[in-house]
C-alpha cells in the first residue's frame, strides 16, 4: 500500500512539472515621450522578456498632462500598475501618500545604489528627510540655450562671449535684434509667458544664478519674494520688458516656441534634450531637418549670473505601487529599465539623457556634438528641493510667476519692476498660508 502511495505522489509531482507555469503579469505605466511610445517601449523591454519567457508586461501609455490625476486617482483606490514613471518633482508626494513600495536593498544592490546616478537626479527618489527610497532614476534632461550660429556669425558675435554672463548675453541680444538673415527678419529671444505648464521650469535657472531659490533654508517658507529671487525674475522679465523677446511669444506655449525657433523666427531659446529629435527627423517624418535652423544651430549653456551658471535637471523615475501584488518580479523590470544599456538604447530612441553616469558618459552617446554640450550642462544641473508639499506649491508659483508676463506684456498697466517685486510678494504671502497648512 505504501509502494502505490509513493508511485501515486511522484505521478503527481511529475504531472505538476509537466504543466505550464503561471505566466507573471505586471502592468507598467509611461509618460508619451516618443512618438511610437508603445512600440519603443516593446522594443526596450525586449532582451528582458526574451531571457524571461513566463513574464508578460502590459504597457499604459499616459499624457503628462493628464498624468498626475491618473496617477493620484489610481493610487488612492488602490488600483494602480505594478510599475510606473514618475516626473521627478512628484516622487516625494506620492511617498508620503504611503503609495509606493521602499527600494528594497537587493534592488538598491543591483542598480549600484546613489553613486550609479547623477546627484541632482538621486535627490529626487525620496523626500529630503526620509531615509527611505521610493523610486530609481530613469533618464534626465538638462536645460540649455539652442541658438543660430548664422545668425551669431552674421552679426559678428562670438558666442563664447554672449553666453559669458548675463551682461554678455544681454549686449548680445541687443545686438542681434531684428536682423535680416537670409531674407528673413529675427527676433533675438523666443520664450513662453504664462500659458505654458514649465513657467517655474523656465524661470528657475535664472532665480538660482541670482542666488535665489523657492523655499527658504529650512524649507518651511517661500523665497519666491528674496532680494535674489526678484533679482533674477526681474532680468528674466527685463529680456521681454526690453523687446528682446517678441509679445507675442509670451501667449504661447514651450512646444509653439519650439517650433518657431526650429522655422528661424528666433536667434535663442532655451530647451532640453527633446528639441534634438525633432531637428535631426526629416520633415517627411514630422520633424524640421531641412530648415535652416536646423541646419545651423549649436548649444551653449546658461549665461552665468552673480551667483552661479546652474540649469534646471529633471527627468522621470521609476517607482513600484505598494498595492502590486508582484513586487519582486517589479523591481527587477526596474532594475533593468535603469541599467547601463536599457539607459542608452532608451536615450537613442527620446534624444533624452541617462540618469546613471556610466550610461551618460558612453562613448556611443559622447560621439554626438549636441550631445556632448548637453552633457556639459548637467555638472550645472540643479532641481527642486524634494518636498512632499511641491506639488500644491508649484501650483501657487506657476500662478503668480505667471503674473509676472501679464505686467510684461502691458495687461495690467505699465511695466515696471516694482510691479514684478510686488506680485513676488503676493506669490510669497500665498505659499506660505500653503506652506503653513501643509506642515
Amino acid at each position: 500500500m505504501k509502494f502505490y502511495k509513493r508511485i501515486g505522489t511522484a505521478f503527481i509531482a511529475l504531472a505538476a512539472l509537466a504543466l505550464p507555469a503561471r505566466a507573471t503579469e505586471l502592468n507598467l505605466w509611461v509618460m508619451a515621450t516618443t512618438d511610437s511610445q508603445q512600440h519603443d517601449m516593446q522594443a526596450l523591454l525586449k532582451p528582458y522578456l526574451d531571457r524571461h519567457p513566463g513574464l508578460r508586461i502590459n504597457v499604459t501609455v499616459l499624457n503628462w498632462e493628464a498624468a498626475w490625476s491618473k496617477i493620484t486617482v489610481a493610487a488612492v483606490a488602490g488600483d494602480g500598475p505594478d510599475i510606473i514613471e514618475l516626473g521627478t518633482t512628484w516622487v516625494p508626494s506620492l511617498a508620503a501618500m504611503d503609495v509606493l513600495e521602499p527600494v528594497g536593498a537587493d534592488t538598491l544592490h543591483d542598480v549600484g545604489g546613489a553613486t550609479a546616478f547623477f546627484p541632482a537626479l538621486w535627490g529626487t527618489t525620496h523626500p529630503y528627510n526620509d531615509a527611505h527610497i521610493y523610486a530609481v532614476p530613469w533618464y534626465g534632461d538638462a536645460r540649455a540655450a539652442f541658438y543660430r550660429t548664422d545668425v551669431f556669425k552674421a552679426a559678428g558675435v562670438d558666442p563664447a562671449e554672449a553666453f559669458r554672463n548675463w551682461d554678455t548675453f544681454r549686449a548680445a541680444l541687443q545686438r542681434i535684434n531684428g536682423m535680416t538673415v537670409g531674407g528673413r527678419k529675427i527676433a533675438a529671444l523666443g520664450y513662453p509667458g504664462k500659458n505654458d505648464w514649465n513657467v517655474v521650469h523656465n524661470i528657475m535657472p535664472w532665480i538660482w544664478n541670482a542666488g535665489g531659490d523657492v523655499t527658504s533654508a529650512d524649507y518651511r517658507h517661500s523665497a519666491i519674494n528674496s532680494p535674489a529671487s526678484v533679482a533674477g525674475v526681474t532680468y528674466y522679465a527685463n529680456l521681454a520688458a526690453q523687446g528682446l523677446v517678441p509679445k507675442s511669444a509670451l501667449e504661447q506655449d514651450s512646444g509653439q516656441i519650439e517650433s518657431n525657433f526650429c522655422n528661424g523666427d528666433y536667434a535663442v531659446i532655451f530647451s532640453g534634450p527633446w528639441l534634438l529629435k525633432p531637428l535631426h527627423t526629416p520633415k517627411a517624418r514630422g520633424g524640421f531637418q531641412e530648415t535652416v535652423a536646423a541646419q545651423n544651430f549649436s548649444i551653449a549653456p546658461y549665461p552665468a549670473g552673480p551667483k552661479g551658471a546652474y540649469t534646471f535637471f529633471s527627468g522621470s523615475d521609476l517607482a513600484v505601487m505598494k498595492a502590486s501584488r508582484s513586487k519582486d518580479a517589479a523591481w527587477r523590470v526596474v532594475a533593468y529599465l535603469t541599467g547601463r544599456d536599457a539607459e542608452i538604447q532608451y536615450t537613442r530612441m527620446t534624444s533624452m539623457m541617462p540618469a546613471r553616469v556610466d550610461a551618460a558618459n558612453a562613448p556611443e552617446l559622447t560621439a554626438d556634438r549636441d550631445y556632448r554640450a548637453l552633457l556639459s550642462a548637467v555638472h550645472n544641473g540643479r532641481h527642486y528641493v524634494s518636498i512632499p508639499s511641491w506639488g500644491p506649491l508649484e501650483s501657487v508659483y506657476v500662478k503668480g510667476l505667471g503674473n509676472v508676463f501679464d505686467i510684461v506684456a502691458g495687461v495690467k498697466g505699465a511695466y515696471a519692476p516694482a510691479a514684478v517685486k510686488h506680485q513676488l510678494d503676493l506669490t510669497a504671502n500665498e505659499a506660505n498660508d500653503l506652506m503653513a497648512q501643509l506642515q
